[in-house]
C-alpha cells in the first residue's frame, strides 16, 4: 500500500466531500452525503460477497491499509460529514469537514517524510505542526484568524489524541468547537 497516494486520495475525496456544503441548498449536502452512504454499503456488500465492482476494487485493493475493513475510513469520514451537515450551520460544517481531509493528509505526509519526534499514538511532532500549519493557512481564505487558529488546534490536538478513528472525531470536535466558542 502506498501511503502517499492514499494520503492524496483522502486529501481530493475529503476536499470533494467538504465542497457538498458549499451547495446553496444545506438540505442538499445531507441528502448527498445519505447517498453516498447508501451506494457505498450497497458496494462494500457486493465486495465482501466477492463480486467485482469496478473502480471500488481498484481503489479499495490500492489504497485500504492492510488488514482494514475495506471503505472504512470512507464510510466513517461521510458519516461525520452527514452528521455535521446536520447539526452545525454550513459554514462550521465546512470547515469542520475540510479540516479532516486537510490536516489528516497533511499530518501522515509530513510526519512520515519529516518526523523525528514521536509523541503520541505512534503519530510525530513534526507531521502534527505541519498538518496544524497548513490547515490554519488554508483556512485563512475561508474563515477569519481566530476562527482558523481554534480550528486547526481543535483539530490537531483531536487527530494527536484520540483513541477513536479521526475520520470520526476531528470533524466532531471542530465543528462543536467553532459552534460553542464565538470565533466567527
Amino acid at each position: 500500500m502506498d501511503e502517499y497516494g492514499r494520503q492524496a486520495v483522502h486529501l481530493i475525496f475529503g476536499t470533494a466531500i467538504a465542497a457538498v456544503l458549499l451547495i446553496p441548498d444545506p438540505r442538499m449536502a445531507s441528502m448527498i452525503y445519505a447517498a453516498g452512504l447508501l451506494g457505498g454499503l450497497v458496494c462494500l456488500e457486493a465486495h465482501l460477497k466477492g463480486w467485482y465492482v469496478p473502480v471500488i476494487a481498484e481503489l479499495v485493493g490500492a489504497f485500504e491499509r492492510d488488514g482494514a475493513f475495506p471503505g472504512k475510513g470512507s464510510f466513517y469520514f461521510v458519516a461525520s460529514a452527514l452528521f455535521c451537515s446536520i447539526v452545525f450551520r454550513p459554514d462550521v460544517a465546512f470547515v469542520a469537514v475540510l479540516s479532516l481531509a486537510i490536516l489528516d493528509a497533511v499530518a501522515t505526509v509530513a510526519g512520515i517524510r519529516f518526523g523525528r519526534h514521536r509523541i503520541v499514538n505512534g503519530r510525530t511532532l513534526e507531521g502534527s505542526l505541519s498538518g496544524f500549519a497548513v490547515l490554519c493557512a488554508v483556512l485563512l481564505t475561508f474563515t477569519g484568524p481566530v476562527a482558523a487558529l481554534t480550528a486547526s488546534a481543535v483539530a490537531a490536538v483531536a487527530e494527536l489524541i484520540s483513541p477513536i478513528d479521526d475520520n470520526l472525531v476531528v470533524p466532531l470536535v471542530v465543528g462543536a468547537a467553532l459552534t460553542l466558542i464565538p470565533v466567527a
